[in-house]
């Protein structure tokens, strides 16, 4: 089994230009941690996620390189929260990109058991599945932890359909087999 047999190919992609309160809007409306970006060739950019929306919330403090560690005696506010996201909200993506370099990503030829490695040793829940031709990587979907664990289910709820179908039959038999 490859990627390509369990990713997602209708994707909700986004533009660098696109808003980060737009992005944000996609994500809850359609239940997605990471849209992939593209430019107007298709290509792949980067990913704006959950991950990197929540360290955006933060105070400027804890995001510095080496910020604070212990925020617990910050205040509570909400209201500051809503400013920051007020304030980013209005930026391009672009701006707060995780950019290829710092990305995992995959082929529709991965096997499945290198996906599971990539997706382990991954920041994210998801990879871009990318078609590279010379210098360019051509997004052509998604894999996320949530496709390979529906993919298992399903085949696991197949296998013990199967095998209960199977032990139905086998009882069938010996009840018909009784009868004569």
């Amino acid at each position: 089994m490859t990627v390509e047999t369990i990713m997602s190919f209708r994707l909700e992609k986004l533009k660098p230009t696109d808003k980060v309160c737009d992005a944000l809007r996609i994500m809850h409306t359609e239940q997605i941690r990471n849209l992939p970006v593209v430019d107007e060739n298709e290509q792949f950019v980067g990913l704006f996620g959950i991950r990197r929306l929540i360290h955006l919330l933060l105070p400027k403090a804890a995001q510095m390189e080496h910020g604070l560690k212990e925020l617990s005696f910050m205040p509570d506010d909400l209201g500051e929260l809503y400013d920051r996201l007020e304030d980013i909200g209005q930026r391009p993506v672009s701006d707060f990109l995780e950019k290829k370099k710092n990305l995992f990503f995959c082929k529709p030829s991965t096997p499945f058991p290198k996906v599971l490695e990539l997706l382990n040793e991954s920041r994210d829940t998801s990879l871009p599945v990318i078609v590279v031709k010379g210098k360019k990587n051509k997004l052509v979907g998604m894999v996320s932890a949530w496709d390979v664990l529906e993919k298992l289910v399903v085949n696991v709820y197949a296998a013990e359909k199967d095998k209960l179908q199977d032990t139905c039959m086998e009882k069938e038999f010996e009840a018909d087999s009784v009868k004569d």
